[in-house]
């Protein structure tokens, strides 16, 4: 009588037939059609339709077409005859495990079918673990489901072997929770078992599992770990710098006398580097490397060589790789790898050249990671063409030679060239990683070239990299860096995941912008999405207090960076230092000059420019000598400082003195920037033809600031005629400039040319300029208090009036004749 079955572990499509029980206690599997698996109905004439006999249970499998037939390939003499089917039935079983030995996964699994539509009694089969590997090879989780079905209806599931390989299906296929549960519901579990999940979850990086499960298997159980179990807790301690368990597992791999094996060893010493322990790796590769069957092993040496360079213990490194020389070990590629690392990090060309000639002597020229990591050498030391030209001869180039190509470019300021690779890049090999990408980006970040990035975003959003963080970062600060930030607010909102590059990249926008509100808003909501701030956003913010001018903000962000525990870098100390000396505190930005450890020249200059601007020219001074004594090179910014100080403190001589020896005594040639200082100087000093002498043979096109300020100085000493000159300049620079303009029509009406004044005011007019209300603003209780030019909406306007008519009826009273201009 037919009758169907199901069983609750599977679902329906696992439906079979049931019928005529045979008298034996045999079990005979036919599957119907499905497309799963080899499938061979054209060879071994199967129909589309297949009944399945069965003592026990009703199962099946899948199987799809295959044009191969296993079976032929594998086997010497036939396993079928005409009237009887395997005829050889451990030739059946041998071939399986034959292929699976090879990796012929499909194979293996199509020569059981074959079992299965013959009818064979599958209770003579013996080698179910190595067929499960073979389902777990194929990494299809619907497929491992249902060799586990199937075994499991047919009793298998009592043999652990069986067992270990089912849970090893599951890990192969990335189904851990499968996996534990199979786990705790074995009756029997041995030291494969263990293995199995130990290395299931350092595999899927789950470390601290697979370090829970190895602790587990050996204080509660009392079972001890072989090899296996070993390296993927060392590996796993490794992934995670967890030293304290790692010299625990090594505790476990003495006593268990494990430490003999040279992988296990290698891992070891492997994991003490990423630990930066490098006292407990060279005691371990000590205790080896006199032994005659490890000393040959350029593996071991390797991985301390390695080890060495990325912990920056570049000499030990290289007396290492002598050693290994001197041993007559000849190093591989992994060798070679590491020591042109050593050369990058520590910026050693010359030895990197002398490495360069080891690969001609030991066969390694046309060696793919060998030329990568050649060519990152000598990009990363600033040979950009000797980079080049190795890239352009090579066989070998790929997208990580490309991407190395592309961004040290970008990164070494050479950025036109970066996008003329990557344009090269495109017409030989087409799509673009997200490595290239962000290189590209940034090349065109630091052109401020939007129309560019805007191409680069299409492309980036066609490839679906937009809104991974990295790209989505570099696109927010393209488009803050070409003033867009309402598109570099669009980007990074649109963004799945906001890292502390992104949040920085928005807040350094904001403060380039000068949108100070933004910045600080910005600032607050990063921290709202428990963003933690570093030393970059601090010195962003920073900025925004300098360019307010607040300093209640300034000692707030300097508190929340103490409180914090934020490394306070030189960049950090040089924020603070130019951010205290524009809110008016020079005290504390020479303070904390004095405390800091390590100064760069923007220190310098930053406590220069602060004590110029406060008046203290002469411990400007004094701190310009203590630069030159420390052995800083005073650059141009050194020099616009000192003469800007001078200048307002009219020390004309001292000014001339200092802009004689930038160019004599430190080979500097002066800017455009310098020039105006000069020419302010010797104006606001009354040397007028001078100052428009020095104009008229300076070697750099003057611009409208330059002639604005010797337009000024004409105004302080009454030469209209050189101020018509300098302001028929100026108009031909900007026409739109209404300051300037302003400023010619009040020195007519200084000269009592009042009709010159009003034709002046009448051309503004006319042209349709406006002139900006003057605006400043005071901080007074943590209150601000903003002003502007005419304005009485402040609350204490009238008392403020009354303060100001009453200071200047006391500075006429000292002498002082007041100048008003009406606009």
């Amino acid at each position: 009588m037919a009758n169907h079955c199901f069983d609750h572990h599977l679902p329906p499509r696992f439906l079979c037939q049931s019928v005529a029980v045979q008298p034996l206690n045999m079990v005979f599997v036919r599957p119907l059609r499905s497309p799963f698996l080899p499938l061979y109905s054209e060879k071994f004439n199967i129909s589309n339709h297949v009944t399945v006999t069965s003592s026990v249970s009703s199962c099946s499998l899948k199987f799809q077409k295959s044009e191969d037939d296993p079976i032929r390939k594998r086997c010497s003499k036939p396993l079928l005859t005409e009237n009887k089917p395997w005829v050889s039935f451990s030739a059946a079983n041998n071939v399986i495990r034959g292929c699976v030995e090879d990796g012929l996964f499909d194979d293996a699994i199509g020569v059981y079918i074959k079992m299965l539509v013959d009818g064979v009694p599958v209770e003579g089969f013996r080698y179910f673990p190595c067929l499960i590997k073979a389902f777990g090879e194929l990494c299809d989780l619907d497929k491992g489901r249902q060799i586990h079905g199937h075994v499991l209806k047919l009793g298998v599931l009592d043999d652990v072997s069986a067992v270990n390989s089912l849970l090893n299906v599951y890990w192969k296929c990335g189904a851990v929770e499968d996996a534990l549960q199979m786990f705790d519901k074995m009756p029997e579990v041995d030291l494969v078992s263990w293995n199995t999940m130990i290395t299931g979850f350092q595999k899927s990086m789950d470390y601290i599992r697979s370090l829970m499960f190895f602790r587990s298997m050996v204080w509660e159980f009392g079972i001890y770990p072989n090899r296996v179990a070993c390296v993927s807790s060392i590996l796993s301690c490794s992934s995670l710098q967890l030293l304290t368990h790692g010299r625990e597992v090594h505790g476990v791999v003495v006593k268990t006398g494990l430490d003999v094996d040279e992988f296990l060893l290698s891992s070891l010493i492997e994991m003490y580097m990423k630990c930066g322990s490098i006292r407990n790796a060279e005691n371990v590769f000590n205790s080896i490397v006199d032994k005659g069957s490890i000393r040959g092993n350029a593996v071991i040496w390797n991985v301390m060589i390695s080890g060495y360079v990325s912990n920056v213990c570049f000499a030990q490194a290289l007396m290492l790789f002598f050693k290994m020389m001197v041993y007559g070990i000849k190093p591989d590629c992994t060798t070679m790898v590491s020591l042109f690392s050593l050369c990058s990090e520590s910026q050693d060309i010359e030895f990197g050249k002398q490495i360069h000639g080891f690969i001609f002597k030991f066969g390694f020229k046309n060696n793919v990671r060998i030329e990568t990591a050649l060519l990152y050498m000598y990009l990363k030391c600033g040979y950009m063409e000797k980079g080049l030209k190795i890239f352009r001869r090579s066989q070998n180039r790929n997208l990580v030679m490309w991407s190395a190509v592309i961004s040290n470019y970008s990164q070494s300021g050479c950025s036109t060239k970066a996008l003329e690779l990557f344009y090269e890049y495109e017409m030989e090999d087409g799509l673009a990683d997200s490595g290239i990408l962000v290189a590209v980006l940034r090349a065109c970040s630091s052109l401020t070239l939007k129309p560019e990035g805007m191409q680069i975003h299409g492309l980036a959003t066609k490839l679906g990299f937009v809104s991974e963080v990295f790209v989505g970062s570099a696109l927010v600060d393209l488009y803050a860096k070409c003033r867009n930030m309402e598109c570099s607010k669009k980007v990074f909102l649109r963004l799945s995941q906001r890292d502390m590059v992104s949040w920085n990249a928005l807040i350094c926008g904001y403060a380039q912008d000068e949108s100070a509100d933004e910045a600080l808003k910005a600032f607050c909501d990063m921290q709202l999405e428990e963003v933690r701030p570093n030393t970059v956003t601090i010195a962003c913010i920073l900025s925004v207090c300098a360019h307010l001018s607040v300093m209640s903000l300034c000692k707030e962000v300097h508190g929340y960076l103490i409180r914090q525990g934020l490394q306070t870098t030189v960049l950090v100390n040089n924020s603070l230092i130019a951010t205290y000396g524009k809110c008016g505190d020079i005290n504390s930005s020479l303070h904390i000059f004095e405390k800091m450890a390590e100064r760069n020249d923007v220190s310098w200059n930053s406590i220069i420019l602060g004590m110029g601007m406060h008046g203290r020219t002469d411990e400007m001074i004094v701190l310009f000598d203590k630069m030159i004594a420390s052995g800083i090179k005073p650059d141009h910014l050194t020099f616009t400082a000192i003469l800007s100080a001078c200048s307002h403190a009219g020390r004309v001589d001292e000014g001339r003195q200092y802009f004689k020896s930038m160019v004599e005594d430190f080979n500097l040639k002066p800017k455009l920037e310098q020039y105006t200082c000069m020419v302010d100087l010797l104006g606001r000093a009354g040397h007028l033809n001078q100052a428009y002498d020095l104009i008229m043979a300076m070697p750099c096109t003057p611009d409208d600031r330059i002639w604005g300020s010797l337009l000024g100085s004409c105004k302080s000493h009454g030469d209209e005629m050189l101020a018509a000159i300098a302001a028929d300049h100026i108009f031909k620079l900007d026409p739109s400039s209404v300051g300037y303009r302003v400023l010619l029509a009040n020195l007519y009406e200084n000269f009592g040319k009042g009709r010159e004044g009003s034709k002046v005011r009448s051309e503004i007019k006319d042209m349709g300029l406006k002139k900006r209300p003057g605006c400043s603003w005071i901080e007074v209780d943590n209150n601000f208090h903003i002003f502007t030019a005419g304005d009485r909406s402040h609350s204490q306007s009238d008392e403020i009036y009354a303060a100001v008519e009453s200071l200047t009826i006391e500075i006429k009273r000292a002498g002082y004749i007041p100048q008003i201009y009406w606009w």
